[in-house]
């Protein structure tokens, strides 16, 4: 797969899991794209959040996009960046309208968007499942 078939893939698939590190004890969530394209994966926390403290602390993570329609599983594994421009934060707030009143109560400086814009991404279906790996840059 291309980079751009992967992100066709994850607007397809927008829902996905968030493996952070917590300490030594992983932790996993399922998450919601915020958008992807070709400036990378974006998803938002909020600062007073697990997941923003976990992020900060170790910025290594992975994602996990599944579609049982097709039966493939997307792993991308990258470092991810906090984003504070307050247009992004304005498109996250369009995006998952139940946020409106968290900005409207703590202003838009309690949203944490992250972004992963490179990393290596790992397809999986049942028919690669003893396949040597074959990672793809993203």
């Amino acid at each position: 797969m291309t980079r751009k078939e992967i992100l066709e893939f994850i607007n397809k698939n927008p829902v996905f899991f968030l493996a952070t590190q917590d300490s030594e004890q992983p932790r996993v969530r399922g998450m919601m794209v915020v958008k992807a394209d070709e400036k990378g994966i974006l998803f938002s926390t909020g600062k007073p959040k697990d997941l923003f403290k976990q992020l900060t602390a170790n910025p290594l993570v992975e994602l996990c996009f599944y579609s049982a329609k097709e039966n493939k599983q997307i792993r991308i594994s990258g470092k991810v960046e906090l984003v504070e421009d307050l247009e992004v934060k304005k498109n996250v707030v369009e995006k998952f309208p139940f946020l409106k009143a968290v900005v409207e109560k703590a202003g838009y400086d309690v949203l944490a968007p992250f972004c992963l814009s490179k990393g290596k991404a790992l397809v999986w279906t049942r028919e690669l499942n003893l396949a040597p790996k074959e990672y793809i840059d993203f």
